[in-house]
C-alpha cells in the first residue's frame, strides 16, 4: 500500500530540516534534488520506499555505506555537474559542445570508478555491490571523448587529420596576412593615414585603422567604423584574396569541428539509455552514502522493521538535536497497548517525544537510520496522521478548536491498523470537561480501528484510561519539584502532573496569585494531582534505590572477583611451594637410600664387628636426618581441610561463623534468599555465595598419623631401615626355590609398593641374595612399570626380566642382584 503523509504534517514534524542535513552530505546534483523539501505531495513518491522489501534494502545499503565510511572508504562521485540539460539535448538529437562533452566524460569516469569501487567490496557491501551490475561499460565513449576533447573543452587537432590540416593552413595564412599588413605600418605614405599603428580584425578579417579624412589614400574595403566615426577599419585590396583564403580555411576548421562534435554526440545518443540508467544508479549510490554520513553524524542505528505495528525505541533522541545535548528516552508502543498517553508539565518535552516517534517512522521509510540505541524496532505504517500546532484558518472561518476537530474527524475516518497517529494536546480550546470527554471518545475510536496512537494531554480523564482500558498506557515527563525545572526524562507506566502553578511560579507569577489559584483548584483534581505527584516522587526514590542497589551489587561482584583471583593466586603459589618441597623430599629420600646401599656394600666387602658398629652409627645418623626432614615437611605441609558437615539452616542465625568451602571462615550476614544465595562477610568484603558452598565451622580437623598429604602424592614420614644378619628371615618374603627370595607387592598402591620394594632390596643385598622375584601382578600395568622403572635406578640391581610362565609370566619380575658373599660380623 502507498505510504501517505501530507506536506503539512511533514513540515510540522520538521522533516524538511532533516532533509536539508541529508542533502548537505550528497555529492551529485540528482542526489541533492532528491533531498529537496517536499512540495505538492512529491516527496512520498520520490524519497519514501513503498514496500517492506524496498525499505529493508535501503536500510542495509545505509548500514553498508556507514561501514565503508567508518573504514575511511567512499566512492568517487564528488564534483560532478548536472547532466540533465545535456541528456535532454541528446534526447532531441542535438549536438553537444566541447564543455558538455567534457562534463559527460567526467560522469562516465565516475561511473566506471564507482563500478570498480563497489565490485571490489562486494563481500563487505553486497547490497551496494548490486548497483555495480547496473552500470554499463561505456569506456569506448569515454576514450573517444578523451581523444577528441582537451581539458579546456576544445576539439583537439588529433581528432582528425582534416582538422589538423585546416587549422595548420589557417594559422599559416593568418601569419602571412599579419606579415603583409605589418609592412603597411612601416610605409611612410600609409602611416600618415592611420589613426593607430596596429593591425586588428573586423568580421573575421584583418584590417587597418584608417582616419576617415584619409580614406581615399588607402584603397580597400571598409568593414567597420569607430564609435566616434573618426576611424574606419579598411581591408586593403592587396590582402583581400589572402583574407578570403584564410576565411575559407577557418570555415573548413569549423565544419570539421562540427562534424567531430556531431559524431561524438551521435555516439553518446546511442548510449543514452545506458547513460540515464548509470546516472540513476550513481544517484542511488550517492544517496546511500549520504544516509551513511548522516547516520554517523546522528550516532544512529539500523532498526528492525516488520509489519506488526510495534515500536521499541530504547534511548530515542530527536535527530535534529546534538547527541551530547539531548536527553534520550525509552519509548514503546504496539506490544501490549496501542495508545500511549503522554502527560506532564508544559515545556517538559512531551511534544518532542511525540515528534521523535513520528520522525522514526519517517526515517525508516526513507532508509535512514534511527537516532536510538541498538536493538530498536520501528515497524512500517502505511499512513502517518497528525494533529500538531494551530490549525486556525480565518479564510475558511475555522477557529482553533473547530480546525482541530475537523482534522481529528479526518483522522478518525482514515485510521487503520497500519496507521500511526500523533496528537498534540487533544481536545484543547473548549470547555475542559467537554474537551476531555470528546478526546476520550476519539481515542477510543482510534483504538477500535487498531491504529497506533501517541497523544499528549493535561486532562486527568485521559490519564485514568490506562486503569480501565488495557489498550491504553500512561507515560510522563518528569518535573523536578526542587529546582522547579523539567528533566525531559520520559517514564513509561506513570501519569504525570501538569504542575501549572509550579510552572507559573518559575515564570515569575506573584505568590498571592498562585495561592489564590491553589485555593480555587477543584478538590478532586487537587487530590488526583497530589496522588500523581507523590507517585512520581516515589518512583524517583525507587529508581535511586535501585541504582544504589545496582552499584552495591557491582561492588560486591567486583570484590568477590578480586577475592577469588587472590585465592586462586595463593592456591597456585601454595601448590608450587608444595611441588618444590615434594621434589626436595623425594631427592632426599633417594639420597638416603643410596647411602643405605653404600653402607650395605661396605658391610658386604668388609665384614668385622667394628665395621658393623660403624655402619650402625651411620644408619642412625641417616634416621635422625630423615626424622628432621619429616618434621619439616609436617610443619610446612597444608593441613587437609576438615570434613565438612552441612549447615543446619534452622538453627543458624546472622552473626554465626560458617565455613566457605575452599575459602576459610566467614560471618553469616543473612539467611538464604529465594535463589539459594547467602550473604556472608569475609574480611572487609560482603559476598553472595550459593548455600551449597557453605559448611558448619565447628568440626575439628583430622590428621593421618602415618602420612601427610603433599600435593596428590603420599610420602612416608620416616625412613626406616632394619639391619639384620645375612641369614635372617623376611616376614613379607617367601622362598620360591633355590637361590630365590620373593617380594609380594600385590594389592598395594604404587607408593606403598615401592617402599616395600626398597626394603626388600636392602635386605636381599645384606643377606647376599643373588636373585629376587618381585610379584606385582598384571592389573593395568601401572605397578609393573613403576617397579621396573625403580629397578633401573637401583644400585643393587644388575639386570631384571619378566618371569617364566611357571613363575607367573609378566605378572612377576626376576631381579638379578650384584654378586657378593655375605660376611660374618
Amino acid at each position: 500500500m502507498t505510504f501517505r503523509v501530507s506536506d503539512k504534517i511533514l513540515a510540522r514534524l520538521e522533516w524538511p530540516d532533516l532533509l536539508e542535513r541529508l542533502a548537505a552530505h550528497t555529492h551529485t546534483a540528482r542526489g541533492r534534488a532528491r533531498c529537496a523539501p517536499p512540495h505538492d505531495g512529491a516527496a512520498p513518491e520520490t524519497l519514501f520506499a513503498q514496500s517492506l522489501e524496498a525499505v529493508l534494502g535501503l536500510l542495509r545499503e545505509t548500514s553498508e555505506a556507514r561501514l565503508l565510511l567508518d573504514q575511511g572508504q567512499a566512492p568517487p562521485v564528488g564534483g560532478l555537474g548536472d547532466l540533465e540539460p545535456t541528456l535532454r539535448r541528446l534526447g532531441k538529437g542535438g549536438v553537444l559542445g566541447g564543455r558538455e562533452l567534457l562534463d559527460l566524460r567526467a560522469t562516465l569516469s565516475a561511473l566506471h570508478a564507482t563500478e570498480r569501487f563497489l565490485s571490489r567490496r562486494a563481500g563487505e557491501a553486497p547490497h551496494l555491490a548490486v548497483h555495480a551490475a547496473g552500470i554499463s561499460d561505456l569506456r569506448e565513449l569515454e576514450d573517444e571523448i578523451d581523444l577528441c576533447i582537451d581539458a579546456e573543452g576544445e576539439v583537439k587537432d588529433s581528432a582528425s587529420p582534416a582538422l589538423a590540416d585546416a587549422r595548420r593552413e589557417a594559422r599559416a595564412l593568418a601569419t602571412d596576412l599579419q606579415r603583409r599588413l605589418a609592412a603597411y605600418l612601416h610605409d611612410p605614405e600609409i602611416v600618415a593615414s592611420l589613426s593607430d599603428s596596429f593591425v586588428t580584425m573586423r568580421n573575421g578579417r584583418f584590417v587597418l585603422p584608417v582616419r576617415s579624412d584619409a580614406r581615399a589614400r588607402v584603397r580597400g574595403i571598409v568593414h567597420d567604423a569607430s564609435g566616434s566615426g573618426t576611424t574606419l577599419f579598411v581591408e586593403p585590396d592587396a590582402v583581400v584574396e589572402l583574407n578570403n583564403r584564410m576565411k575559407q580555411a577557418e570555415l573548413a576548421v569549423e565544419r570539421e569541428t562540427l562534424r567531430i562534435l556531431r559524431a561524438l554526440s551521435e555516439q553518446a545518443n546511442r548510449e543514452l539509455a545506458a547513460l540515464e540508467a548509470g546516472i540513476v544508479t550513481l544517484e542511488a549510490i550517492d544517496l546511500a552514502f549520504a544516509r551513511g554520513r548522516l547516520s554517523r553524524e546522528m550516532d544512529a542505528v539500523e532498526p528492525s522493521v516488520r509489519r506488526e505495528g510495534v515500536f521499541v525505541l530504547p534511548q530515542l533522541r530527536h535527530p535534529l538535536l546534538p547527541p551530547d545535548r539531548v536527553v534520550p528516552n525509552d519509548v514503546r508502543l504496539g506490544e501490549s497497548y496501542t495508545v500511549l498517553v503522554l502527560s506532564g508539565p508544559n515545556a517538559g518535552g512531551k511534544t518532542v517525544a511525540l515528534k521523535c516517534l513520528a520522525l522514526a517512522a519517517l526515517c525508516v521509510r526513507a532508509g535512514l537510520h534511527v537516532a536510538a540505541a541498538a536493538g530498536c524496532r520501528v515497524d512500517l505504517v502505511d499512513a502517518l496522521l497528525a494533529d500538531i500546532g494551530d490549525e486556525q484558518n480565518l479564510l475558511e472561518s475555522l477557529s482553533t478548536f473547530s480546525a482541530h476537530v475537523a482534522n481529528l474527524a479526518r483522522i478518525v475516518e482514515q485510521a487503520t491498523p497500519h496507521s500511526l497517529v500523533v496528537l498534540d494536546e487533544i481536545g484543547v480550546g473548549t470547555d475542559p470537561s467537554e474537551g476531555a470527554s470528546l478526546a476520550q471518545a476519539i481515542l477510543e475510536a482510534l483504538a477500535d480501528a487498531g491504529a497506533r496512537v501517541v497523544v499528549t494531554t493535561h486532562f486527568n480523564l485521559l490519564k485514568e484510561m490506562a486503569a480501565v482500558d488495557p489498550r491504553f498506557a500512561n507515560a510522563c515527563v518528569e518535573f523536578d519539584s526542587d529546582t522547579l525545572a523539567p528533566t525531559y526524562r520520559l517514564r513509561l507506566g506513570v501519569a504525570g502532573v501538569s504542575s501549572a502553578t509550579t510552572v507559573a511560579a518559575r515564570m515569575g507569577l506573584r505568590a498571592e496569585v498562585l495561592e489564590r489559584a491553589n485555593a480555587l483548584l477543584e478538590r478532586d483534581d487537587r487530590r488526583l494531582d497530589r496522588m500523581l505527584s507523590e507517585l512520581a516522587s516515589s518512583r524517583v526514590a525507587l529508581e535511586r534505590e535501585r541504582s544504589e542497589a545496582l552499584r552495591l551489587r557491582a561492588e560486591s561482584e567486583a570484590a568477590r572477583a578480586q577475592y577469588s583471583a587472590k585465592l586462586a593466586k595463593l592456591e597456585a603459589r601454595r601448590e608450587e611451594l608444595f611441588r618444590r618441597m615434594r621434589e626436595d623430599l623425594d631427592q632426599a629420600f633417594r639420597g638416603a637410600h643410596a647411602e643405605v646401599a653404600a653402607v650395605i656394600r661396605d658391610l658386604q666387602r668388609g665384614g668385622g664387628a667394628r665395621e658393623a658398629a660403624h655402619a650402625r652409627e651411620r644408619l642412625k645418623a641417616l634416621e635422625a636426618k630423615a626424622d628432621e626432614a619429616a618434621q619439616a615437611a609436617e610443619a610446612a605441609s597444608p593441613k587437609p581441610e576438615p570434613a565438612a558437615s552441612p549447615v543446619n539452616w534452622r538453627d543458624v542465625k546472622p552473626g554465626d561463623v560458617v565455613r566457605v568451602r575452599g575459602g576459610g571462615d566467614a560471618v553469616l550476614v543473612a539467611l538464604p534468599d529465594r535463589r539459594g544465595r547467602v550473604s556472608v562477610q569475609v574480611g572487609a568484603a560482603r559476598l553472595l555465595v550459593p548455600m551449597d558452598r557453605l559448611a558448619a565451622a565447628n568440626r575439628p580437623p583430622t590428621q593421618d598419623a602415618a602420612h601427610e598429604v603433599v600435593g596428590a602424592r603420599r610420602v612416608p614420614a620416616k625412613v626406616a631401615v632394619e639391619l639384620r644378619a645375612p641369614d635372617g628371615g623376611f616376614a613379607e618374603e617367601t622362598a620360591l626355590g633355590e637361590g630365590f627370595a620373593g617380594c609380594d607387592l600385590r594389592g598395594l598402591r604404587v607408593e606403598e609398593a615401592l617402599g616395600r620394594l626398597v626394603v626388600s632390596l636392602d635386605r636381599a643385598a645384606v643377606a647376599g641374595q643373588r636373585s629376587l622375584l618381585v610379584l606385582h601382578g598384571l592389573g593395568s600395568g601401572a605397578l609393573r612399570d613403576a617397579v621396573r622403572a625403580h629397578l633401573t635406578n637401583s644400585p643393587y640391581v644388575v639386570s631384571f626380566a619378566r618371569g617364566d610362565p611357571q613363575q607367573g609370566g609378566d605378572g612377576v619380575t626376576v631381579v638379578q642382584l650384584e654378586a657378593a658373599e655375605p660376611q660374618d660380623r
